[in-house]
């Protein structure tokens, strides 16, 4: 009887540590960091998602999976069928585009690379590479578009009312914190007042927070908002890459890539 009461105490005062491991029970992978309990309280004691495991990240970017703009033919856009050749000759600037796309791919941390140039040569092509490379490695990735990012953001201002829906301050958390976030066609959407200040809000807090971002865009930088222009040249930890190849649809039909 004494021995299984001293087991029974025992047990009992490990389940009431409140800093003693748990199992992890969401089916994700054991972390020693947060001890699977999935949050982490940060410098000023506010409770954060763990960042080591990634498993409230990735729950996150799956539950906009309906409005990610990661799907169809740009599931089967990789490094691999990127054509860097044009009219008949390797393109060292599409070279210096790819190699650029893939050195992100596999140190994002900490870091942004920003792709501009002329519509339709290739810079799509090379946002889905990276989302499915970073997908492919357990990496956390959400890959939209600007123009979808405003469209689900609209839809739930008007649907806000309803409170069984996701709330928009919840998904631009989600947006703002998404591990690695990949913005295509930037500066495609219709410009209003909410929708740059949507951009420098979800910019801007990523900027400071130093979370692994790409960008891609058919506009010349100094285009933007001055505050937004200021972010993407940091050189600190900013890449810009000029993407000068001509649209894809003018190459022969034996140089063209699946899709850009």
């Amino acid at each position: 009887m004494t021995t299984d009461r001293e087991g029974a105490t025992s047990g009992l005062g490990a389940l009431s540590d409140p800093n003693a491991p748990i199992p992890p029970a969401d089916g994700g992978p054991d972390c020693p960091y947060c001890q699977n309990r999935r949050f982490v309280l940060d410098a000023q004691g506010n409770l954060k998602p763990c960042l080591q495991c990634g498993v409230v990240q990735s729950r996150q970017v799956e539950a906009m999976r309906a409005f990610s703009s990661h799907a169809g033919v740009a599931l089967q856009q990789t490094f691999f069928n990127f054509k860097t050749v044009f009219n008949g000759q390797e393109d060292e600037n599409l070279r210096d585009c790819l190699e650029a796309a893939q050195e992100f791919a596999e140190h994002p941390h900490r870091r942004w690379l920003v792709m501009w140039g002329e519509r339709g040569n290739g810079k799509s092509h090379l946002c889905a590479a990276v989302a499915n490379h970073l997908t492919n490695a357990g990496v956390p990735t959400l890959f939209l578009t600007m123009p979808d990012l405003l469209a689900s953001l609209k839809q739930l201002l008007d649907l806000q009312a309803n409170t069984e829906q996701e709330s928009y301050s919840a998904r631009m958390t989600t947006i703002k914190r998404a591990p690695v976030l990949i913005l295509d066609d930037l500066g495609a959407e219709s410009a209003s007042a909410w929708s740059d200040a949507v951009l420098f809000e979800i910019l801007d807090y990523r900027y400071r927070n130093r979370l692994p971002t790409m960008i891609v865009t058919n506009c010349a930088l100094d285009e933007f908002d001055p505050r937004i222009t200021s972010r993407l040249q940091d050189t600190d930890f900013v890449t810009v890459v000029e993407n000068r190849a001509p649209d894809y649809r003018r190459r022969p039909p034996h140089e063209k890539q699946s899709a850009c």
